[in-house]
């Protein structure tokens, strides 16, 4: 797809639809009035209420992310990488190393500038390390709110 937003959009709208008929069921389940009807529709009803739940952290954390990143670009501070592109155009292992251990560094050195973390949370998607680059990026949100 060309627009994340709109993949999100489809995601979001197909997931609806599924956590709707599961709430129908479990509603239904509860409705028959037999205990064990009960306890099942109840548990079933779980499901969609943690689904809803981690659509919107998961929109709340893009959503921030992005903000971060226009206020990054609107005062042209986003930060530069010197990637060597593959002809795929994915970084090489390399050179997103190389680019990692300078935002690493700076990071390092400025543990309470949002900034800082917001790049090494880019440096370790390049490299490929996603749970590290949600993780830093989690932080450059939480100093980014102070």
């Amino acid at each position: 797809m060309k627009s994340p937003k709109l993949g999100a959009a489809i995601s979001i709208a197909l997931f609806s639809v599924y956590l709707l008929l599961l709430t129908n069921w479990a509603i239904a389940m509860i409705t028959i009035g037999s205990l064990l009807g009960i306890v099942m529709g109840a548990l079933v009803l779980t499901f969609p209420l943690l689904g809803a739940y981690a659509i919107y952290r998961e929109l709340r954390f893009g959503l921030r992310a992005e903000a971060m990143g226009k206020e990054l670009e609107a005062n042209n501070e986003w930060p530069v990488f010197q990637l060597v592109l593959r002809p795929s155009g994915r970084p090489t292992r390399e050179s997103a190393d190389e680019n990692f251990r300078t935002f690493a560094r700076l990071a390092g050195e400025n543990p309470s500038d949002w900034k800082a973390q917001f790049a090494l949370s880019l440096a370790y998607d390049a490299c490929g390390d996603r749970p590290r680059a949600r993780k830093a990026m989690a932080e450059a949100m939480t100093l980014h709110r102070r």
